[in-house]
């Protein structure tokens, strides 16, 4: 496979056979119409093409593979399913997008990865030196092997993560599991140490964990691990339902706790965020604060700080219990809330006459 360019765009072959990454610069995907396309001769006997197409009229910021093999008789009675996923910072698939595929009216297979809305994701997770790149790649299905549902029009593929997450609820080729407080979770070893360096060190190091089918895990509820395990096969949280505000927060302070103790430090950025919204309360600052100062998360412990700093807030939260605990046991949060308040200390100054008098600094 030749390497093509146009302008900004570069294809880079790689050692797989039917795989190749496409290579975008980031400040183009900025502009308010951009249409980049890089040729491909042929990928596992396909003629291809990928695109990257943004257009602020039309709503549109996607990326597109084209994939044409009607032509080549030898890839009559063969089925061939493309694919496209970005890679993260790491080299490492990224979860971002909507994918869908469809055939045209010349047979010709157009695979869309839809990033409408993703623009500052993809710059805060996937842009290195000014690119992004994303893996793309065409499977070829003959006789004889596995057989595939034809694809239809507006079809959407589901993803790798998304077959592992279905291989591991039917326990197939799952190599470990977990017990969590009374609940039993199979999953992969590699899906979990690609996500956790604690999982790997586990489940792929000298630990005994690395000999164990079976793992107890100690001192977590068993939606918390659901929740976590999910994220790490789909990159996102599970939907929450119906749930209230106050057991939806409780469950994510729990979550970001689960994600320190693991390692999975996207996951427990996502957490922070949702608890740095409007959902700090007289009820949960205090157990949000201290959640914020044990796991090392500033932005959340600004926010509770800010709420803090209202003076009706303050009046309601600092006569509790709870509260005086907290200041006993980290002394160091109490400074950091008087000076929030700018509360003043009364400083002894001498006149003219050398009798003392106090003056109130902030």
């Amino acid at each position: 496979m030749a390497e093509g360019k146009f302008n900004d765009c570069v294809v880079v072959p790689t050692r797989e056979i039917g795989q190749f990454n496409f290579r975008v610069c980031f400040s183009s995907a900025e502009l308010p119409f951009t249409l980049r396309t890089a040729a491909i001769s042929v990928v596992a006997g396909c003629e291809c093409d990928a695109v990257f197409l943004r257009c602020d009229i039309s709503d549109e910021f996607m990326l597109i593979l084209r994939v044409r093999h009607g032509s080549n008789p030898a890839m009559e009675g063969i089925k061939v399913i493309p694919s496209m996923v970005l890679l993260d910072k790491t080299g490492s698939p990224a979860s971002m997008g909507t994918r869908t595929t469809s055939r045209i009216s010349d047979g010709t297979l157009v695979y869309k990865l839809d990033l409408r809305g993703l623009l500052e994701d993809l710059r805060a997770n996937c842009v290195v030196e000014n690119y992004f790149q994303v893996m793309c790649s065409v499977e070829v299905i003959r006789d004889g092997a596995p057989a595939m549902a034809p694809l239809t029009a507006e079809e959407e593929l589901p993803d790798l993560g998304h077959d592992l997450a279905m291989m591991s609820h039917k326990q197939q080729l799952t190599d470990v599991s977990f017990d969590v407080d009374g609940e039993n979770f199979s999953a992969h070893r590699l899906v979990l140490a690609a996500r956790s360096p604690v999982f790997r060190a586990e489940l792929y190091g000298s630990m005994a964990e690395s000999k164990m089918a079976s793992i107890t895990i100690q001192e977590m509820g068993a939606s918390t691990f659901r929740s976590m395990l999910h994220y790490m096969y789909h990159g996102s949280l599970p939907d929450a339902g119906k749930a209230d505000v106050s057991s939806t927060m409780a469950e994510y302070q729990r979550l970001l706790a689960a994600a320190d103790r693991y390692g999975v430090e996207r996951l427990k950025k996502i957490c922070e965020d949702k608890l740095c919204g409007n959902s700090i309360t007289v009820d949960n600052v205090v157990s949000t604060l201290e959640l914020a100062e044990r796991h090392v998360c500033h932005k959340l412990k600004a926010s509770c700080l800010d709420f803090l700093s209202d003076g009706e807030n303050f009046k309601m939260v600092a006569t509790t219990d709870e509260y005086f605990n907290l200041m006993q046991s980290v002394p160091s949060v109490l400074v950091e809330v008087r000076n929030r308040f700018k509360m003043p200390h009364e400083n002894p100054t001498i006149t003219e006459a050398g009798s003392h008098k106090k003056s109130r600094m902030c």
